[in-house]
């Protein structure tokens, strides 16, 4: 399944891919109960994060896992198995550079208001320039993987559009006032059933919706090459 060419075609095709049934109920449990515990640590030490944000660091907020860096165990395990792994050389065979794991990240529900998030292309916050951004996108890559706890229906995606730039439409709205607009062409939610994964390119044009209920709890891997990195 991880290198069948179906999967290689829907995320070339789409820009995401869906595998149902991806984690069997005891990985789910385990791997929730360490993000948990990080998510429970930032939500008793701090007043914003992990209250007014809607995910935390599992990798740069090392002191989220004061009970122990065990707890870290089963995420980097998950990030390094070998069918992890497989999805990226599979759907990225075309790269000449391997994608990289560069953080982890909790996503959850935010306890203070309800908000959409901006349409973006990640590559955007390596390369303000649009000129630059362009060029950026056809010299590097990043890959969200993504494995949901609960059910999660926030992600939205916009087809195909990683591997081209935008159009009038979509750049107006990206890079525009109204970046939160729910005109976005062509947008399409990727919907997750709890254990379910999502592998989606990180230059495609995408948002999430995050909102305070149902509760959200979805990790999220993000895979770049070396030349994807942000400039210092």
């Amino acid at each position: 399944m991880s290198s069948s060419p179906h999967l290689i075609a829907a995320f070339q095709g789409q820009s995401f891919v869906v595998l149902r049934h991806f984690l069997e109920p005891a990985e789910r449990a385990l791997l929730r109960r360490a993000c948990d515990a990080a998510l429970d640590w930032s939500r008793a030490h701090c007043t914003e994060t992990a209250h007014s944000t809607p995910r935390i660091s599992l990798l740069t907020q090392a002191n989220s896992f004061e009970q122990g860096p065990a707890l870290l165990a089963p995420i980097l395990a998950l990030a390094s198995s070998a069918r992890v792994v497989a999805l990226l050389r599979a759907v990225l065979s075309n790269h000449a550079q391997s994608p990289e794991l560069e953080d982890a990240h909790y996503y959850h529900e935010q306890t203070q208001r309800d908000w959409d998030g901006d349409w973006h292309r990640d590559s955007q916050f390596a390369r303000a320039d649009p000129d630059l951004e362009r060029a950026h996108m056809l010299s590097s890559c990043a890959v969200h993987f993504r494995v949901a706890f609960e059910d999660d229906d926030r992600l939205e995606v916009v087809p195909a559009s990683h591997h081209r730039w935008d159009t009038e439409q979509e750049l107006a709205i990206r890079r525009g006032s109204e970046r939160a607009s729910e005109r976005m062409p062509n947008a399409t939610r990727v919907c997750l059933q709890a254990g379910d994964a999502c592998l989606f390119h990180a230059w495609s044009i995408h948002r999430a919706t995050y909102r305070r209920v149902p509760i959200r709890r979805t990790l999220d891997l993000l895979y770049a090459t070396a030349s994807a990195a942000r400039p210092l």
